[in-house]
């Protein structure tokens, strides 16, 4: 474990534990703040999350940062606003030495991962990314719909054909990126990899073959081609399910 940095020079700044989690080389730092309660008014919890992002600015000097809510409750997380909950245990769980931190770990050991629950949304989160191409009326039933409808659309998806990402402000390489790192995500619960799958490193330390592109390096026909060949075995995955997954997404 890496130190603990003590946060008493700090206070004023923050009334509320915190743990940075994620890849070592990220781009921003990844947190989650432990809260007694999240709102269920979405627009509300957001602007939680932007109160810790600046309120947390003053201490976390040097990059971004991406705040998430979570419920912590005798040391284990019952409920989060962002992402899921298994997921989320097992990120902190397995990269929070990954950082310097200022309180304990509150993970004392890892959970059995819902993988049926992580191919759902993935399913959902890659179309998404197409929802104002040709696609569009199938996309927008498909979100409405069941895991059937998703698995549709995908079929149709060609990376080294439709390269463009209309209504989307994030960088193309940025898109690819998160692509890649959540087939990286899926396939290492299914291939034994899930203690490397919470970091960029660790997917590429197993699928090297995703390096460029999780590194957000220029994008060539043969990354797009890789994402393919990922997106193939993802849609097989999904065939070979259907009769005993729950084609929705737990709410």
């Amino acid at each position: 474990m890496k130190y603990i940095r003590s946060f008493q020079i700090f206070e004023g700044v923050s009334e509320s534990q915190f743990y940075i989690f994620g890849s070592e080389n990220s781009q921003d730092y990844d947190v989650i703040v432990s809260v007694d309660s999240i709102p269920q008014n979405i627009d509300e919890a957001h602007n939680i999350c932007k109160y810790w992002n600046d309120k947390l600015s003053k201490i976390l000097t040097n990059k971004p940062l991406n705040c998430n809510l979570g419920i912590f409750k005798n040391g284990i997380l019952v409920d989060c606003f962002k992402g899921t909950v298994d997921e989320l245990i097992n990120c902190i769980y397995y990269t929070y030495d990954n950082h310097k931190q200022y309180y304990p770990n509150p993970i004392t050991k890892p959970i059995i991962r819902d993988i049926n629950e992580k191919i759902l949304r993935v399913a959902r989160f890659l179309i998404t990314f197409y929802s104002r191409t040709n696609l569009r009326p199938q996309i927008k039933a498909a979100l409405r719909g069941d895991l059937k409808l998703k698995l549709d659309v995908l079929k149709q998806i060609d990376f080294t054909k439709m390269v463009d990402f209309p209504g989307k402000k994030e960088k193309v390489e940025d898109i690819y990126k998160v692509m890649a790192f959540q087939f990286g995500q899926v396939f290492s619960l299914i291939d034994n990899h899930e203690s490397d799958s919470y970091t960029k490193n660790g997917i590429i330390k197993n699928y090297p073959d995703l390096k460029n592109i999780i590194n957000r390096g220029s994008i060539s026909n043969s990354d797009l081609e890789t994402l393919n060949s990922y997106l193939f075995r993802f849609t097989q995955l999904i065939d070979s399910k259907l009769d005993t997954i729950n084609l929705i997404e737990k709410i």
